[in-house]
């Protein structure tokens, strides 16, 4: 073989390559968007709920906690009182703390501005407040596409174990979107890491 077609050999074998990596990476990141693995704990020191849609995690990391799960709550809080409808039910549920659940035990809701508005800043910001309480496990409360990031974020600056669950009343985002905006979310908390 001559040397100029040992280069293009080289260089169709590597361009053949990059494309298969490409493809296996997206196809990666698709599944964790579209088809993620939750937890379910029986017992964790504190619930962290990440900021998103007006959804129903706020009610499901409540629930939890009066099913015994935690007692605490840590709400993502990005614009306290910013006087939308969205920052109005954050509001509601920071002000409702703490909650006494049937069996008496004293839920603590406990309401916490992210280091920046982003799920990085909820990170740094949630297990830094973590840190300091002496919690050792938590489980974080999203929606379906967002799970495997907030698991790739805690698990990079938390130490004890976490646990990520959606909620059971999914967010009607449709697929396409979730996949187009959390793919490339994904891709960042690998190149990006939060901590």
């Amino acid at each position: 073989m001559r040397p100029r077609s040992r280069r293009r050999h080289a260089a169709l074998i590597t361009a053949l390559l990059v494309v298969w990596i490409v493809v296996i990476a997206g196809l990666t990141a698709a599944r964790a968007v579209l088809y993620p693995r939750t937890d379910s704990p029986d017992r964790v020191d504190a619930i962290v709920v990440v900021a998103g849609a007006n959804d129903d995690r706020y009610v499901y990391a409540r629930h939890m906690a009066e099913r015994g799960v935690a007692n605490r709550i840590l709400v993502s809080q990005p614009s306290p009182g910013g006087g939308d409808p969205y920052s109005a039910a954050i509001d509601a549920h920071c002000k409702n703390s703490p909650v006494i659940a049937r069996d008496g035990r004293r839920i603590e809701i406990e309401c916490f501005e992210p280091d920046v508005a982003t799920t990085e800043g909820e990170t740094t910001a949630a297990t830094r407040i973590a840190r300091e309480r002496g919690y050792e496990s938590l489980l974080v409360v999203t929606y379906w596409g967002h799970v495997s990031r907030v698991r790739i974020y805690f698990e990079q600056c938390f130490d004890g174990p976490v646990y990520v669950t959606d909620t059971p009343r999914p967010l009607s985002k449709s697929r396409k979107d979730a996949l187009l905006h959390e793919t490339g979310g994904y891709f960042k908390a690998f190149l990006k890491p939060a901590c």
